[in-house]
């Protein structure tokens, strides 16, 4: 009885630590206050033989600074494979999902992984996604990757900011619904894999965080500013005459050019 008990609980074990892994993340590096950019992460098969790569209902959430915003693009669940894998229906593997806002998720999230001034944002696939993709899993070449687009406030102070990433999935018909807190969902699949520094999530990378710079908007606007002045403040002869813009620049042969270039000899036009 013992033995079947420690032999449950250790395929359990492997149940839910196998099935993908976080190879990639994407953001960035500078960004704008008021700027909109995407940012994603992307998971492959982790070739276990314990199973075939689950999806089903995904999950996925991102963290960034408290204030910003999270939305995600059409499709922004897609899975890809090698031209030859197809569904049973003959339909090809490569294929977008949508995904939606999942308030419950974001709690679970936050719950699960906290940071002083930022917060998660957590989303699921609007449908349950088709499952078993990996018909060549045994090389990895099965993927998925989910993007989110991240809005950054106008008044945010520049700075050097992280973002984290997490996702999971859920095989049963009630998805993210069967669980009535977090402490009912924190063993769960949900929390599969994540970029969470400390974490307790098993199948973690934290060196795939991604840290975004928030340039200074104001000094942008005076370097454009400056630039500005320069080109129309000009430049003047010895007679204090203003020299034309086009004759500050050698080889130009508009009719206000002052030095022209002609069989490769310069000459002033008087």
């Amino acid at each position: 009885m013992k033995y079947k008990l420690f032999l449950f609980n250790f395929l359990l074990l492997i149940l839910l630590t196998s099935c993908y892994k976080l190879i990639s993340t994407f953001a960035p590096s500078e960004v704008e206050p008021g700027q909109t950019f995407e940012v994603s992460f992307t998971v492959v098969d982790d070739g276990s033989e314990t199973q075939n790569f689950v999806t089903d209902w995904s999950y996925a959430g991102v963290r960034v600074p408290k204030g910003w915003t999270v939305t995600v693009p059409d499709g922004a669940h897609q899975q890809f494979a090698e031209d030859w894998v197809y569904y049973s229906d003959g339909s090809k593997v490569n294929s977008s999902h949508n995904m939606e806002p999942c308030d419950k998720l974001t709690q679970f999230y936050n719950a699960a992984c906290p940071k002083s001034n930022y917060t998660w944002a957590g989303f699921k696939s609007v449908k349950k996604i088709p499952k078993n993709i990996s018909a060549c899993w045994r090389n990895g070449c099965d993927s998925i990757r989910v993007t989110f687009l991240v809005t950054v406030p106008e008044d945010a102070k520049p700075g050097r900011y992280q973002i984290d990433f997490m996702g999971g999935d859920e095989e049963d018909d009630a998805g993210i619904d069967k669980y009535g807190s977090y402490t009912d969902a924190k063993d769960s699949r949900l929390f599969h894999v994540s970029t969470a520094s400390g974490s307790y999530v098993d199948n973690r990378n934290a060196s795939l965080a991604r840290t975004v710079i928030v340039t200074d908007a104001t000094r942008i606007t005076e370097i454009e500013n400056e630039k500005s002045e320069n080109k129309n403040r000009g430049a003047y002869d010895l007679q204090g005459r203003k020299i034309p813009t086009d004759a500050l620049h050698p080889g130009t042969s508009g009719r206000g050019a002052r030095i022209i270039i002609r069989n490769g000899n310069k000459i002033i036009r008087k």
